[in-house]
């Protein structure tokens, strides 16, 4: 199976945010009444701070970062997350990893995008391996963000274990690098929650938004 990555490198570069959002905001508010609330607030934030962000996300150099890209009606969005960011996360709260046989986690793997080629390979194993599981982003399967080559390593070798930092759902919100991911990320789960009535992750306050 091909990946589709660069597809998608290319693809996010034309995805505007703004469409995305009047899109979402849009049917909110022709479902019910609490999602007319819902959409009010969405625009108020879209109009006020959101419309200023750069879009696609600016990768600085020398700081470890990754792309997630999740397709959606009008294109393809780029999430952008800092993986030397979650590391000292890790660090700062003692987070421990999970154990894993390798041949439970390789299809967190994008296998069709990694250089199977050892003598190619550039070891860097500054960051620890970590996955993220999200019911929003990847259909509530593990998704390695760090480490593709380490999990895909262990597998090929048939070790017994592998350790992997793995974040679900909300774990990961600190890892967005921009805004407009962290944004984004909100605004499908309460899109979720309105049009689907698919509540798997309550908010305190009612809905993501008011957390934003």
């Amino acid at each position: 199976m091909e990946s589709k990555i660069e597809i998608y490198e290319t693809e996010s570069q034309y995805f505007s945010p703004y469409k995305h959002f009047i899109s979402r905001i849009q049917e909110m508010e022709e479902k019910s009444v609490y999602g007319a609330k819902v959409a009010k607030m969405w625009a108020e934030i879209l109009n006020q701070s959101l419309y200023k962000e750069t879009y696609p996300v600016i990768h600085p150099i020398g700081q470890e970062t990754f792309s997630l890209y999740a397709e959606y009606p009008i294109g393809v969005f780029e999430y952008a997350l800092d993986i030397d960011g979650a590391s000292s996360l890790i660090k700062e709260r003692s987070i421990k990893p999970v154990q894993f046989t390798p041949s439970n986690i390789i299809d967190a793997v994008d296998q069709e995008n990694i250089n199977k080629d050892p003598n190619r390979v550039k070891p860097n194993h500054k960051n620890p391996v970590m996955a993220l599981q999200s019911r929003y982003l990847t259909v509530n399967k593990p998704y390695c963000i760090n480490g593709n080559h380490r999990i895909f390593e262990a597998y090929r070798n048939n070790d017994t274990q592998i350790d992997v930092f793995l974040f679900k759902d909300l774990e990961f919100v600190p890892f967005f690098y921009d805004i407009l991911s962290k944004a984004t990320y909100f605004l499908e789960i309460d899109y979720k929650n309105v049009v689907s009535d698919e509540r798997y992750i309550p908010s305190e306050k009612g809905a993501f938004v008011y957390e934003f």
